[in-house]
């Protein structure tokens, strides 16, 4: 299931939506996400480490939309629930989420439904982000910094001294 880019969806025309993501996960080796969210006429991509594979798609959200969030977010709440019975369910993802310079404000809801129930997670993250910035009257397309700036942006030091790929090679062989 893909999720809506701005331009299929007139709703999210001024918010972001995500455009691909990945994460993988395992009991012997840490968590990696990265992802591209599209807004404002722009993509914003980042790589993140964590817990989780939950836990590193929220972290490269919040890690390529710094220059939006400020100080960023904090996850207030969250609550996953299968919608149908045995493997044909569907993940609904509620969530809310909190400025983190404004500790007693008030909190943002973000709610997505999936198959997959990573892609319900960053999903709900990201409708929570949007109503965030719209509440806060941030415009997208002019907090970037430089347009297109942030599709050559690449925060993953793996990847900038090549070291994934002797990595990927090594493992491949």
């Amino acid at each position: 299931m893909t999720l809506p880019r701005p331009q299929d969806d007139p709703a999210t025309t001024a918010g972001l939506s995500i455009e691909r993501w990945s994460a993988t996960s395992g009991s012997e080796r840490g968590s990696r996400a990265s992802l591209v969210l599209h807004g404002g006429g722009h993509r914003w991509r980042a790589h993140a480490d964590g817990n989780g594979a939950v836990d590193a798609l929220l972290r490269a959200v919040d890690d390529a939309l710094g220059p939006l969030l400020g100080e960023g977010v904090t996850l207030a709440t969250c609550d996953v629930h299968a919608s149908g019975p045995g493997h044909e369910a569907t993940a609904a993802v509620s969530l809310s989420i909190r400025s983190r310079s404004d500790a007693e404000g008030p909190l943002y809801a973000g709610r997505f439904v999936s198959e997959n129930v990573l892609e319900a997670s960053v999903g709900a993250y990201v409708d929570a982000v949007n109503t965030l910035l719209a509440d806060t009257g941030v415009d997208i397309a002019s907090a970037v910094p430089s347009p297109g700036a942030t599709d050559t942006h690449e925060t993953d030091p793996e990847h900038r001294s090549g070291a994934k790929d002797r990595i990927m090679s090594a493992y491949n062989h």
